[in-house]
């Protein structure tokens, strides 16, 4: 009996176990060279008037933030130079400020000294370069140029 209970456990668990495995492999490189850029944008955050509740040892109440688009219209893409301009007002502060990537690719890597995009930094520079790469492994550096409108 006890030899038939063992047997039986050991086929469900294999059963599991075979159920587990994908049944269709899906090429995600099929789709071909992905890595392109569809805009851009310049944000930084900004405190707003609510605070949201802590629920920590003290009771304070901690300021909101809420992440601001400074940049202004669509991002100038340039597929064939693999580069994109954005536009932000004169007076912007770009020493505590984001960058936020669109794009259909698999990853954004920074390269060089570059920020990591959606995270605040010091914009000042005002040129950065992004490698983008594609599912099926097609790579493009993008150099994406911050400049001064009206």
């Amino acid at each position: 009996m006890k030899k038939n209970i063992l047997i039986l456990y050991t086929l469900v668990i294999a059963g599991v176990l075979s159920a587990c495995e994908p049944r269709i492999d899906f090429d995600e490189g099929q789709w071909g060279d992905t890595a392109f850029i569809t805009n851009v944008n310049i944000f930084t955050l900004q405190a707003d008037e609510h605070e949201l509740q802590e629920f920590y040892e003290n009771e304070e109440l901690t300021p909101a933030r809420r992440r601001l688009i400074i940049s202004t219209g669509n991002a100038v893409i340039e597929d064939e130079n693999f580069t994109a301009t954005v536009t932000v007002p004169a007076s912007a502060d770009l020493s505590r400020a984001g960058i936020i990537i669109n794009h259909q690719s698999m990853r954004v890597e920074p390269v060089g000294d570059t920020p990591v995009a959606g995270i605040i930094s010091d914009l000042s520079e005002k040129n950065f370069v992004y490698k983008l790469v594609s599912a099926d492994g097609t790579t493009h550096d993008w150099v994406i140029r911050i400049v001064d409108g009206q």
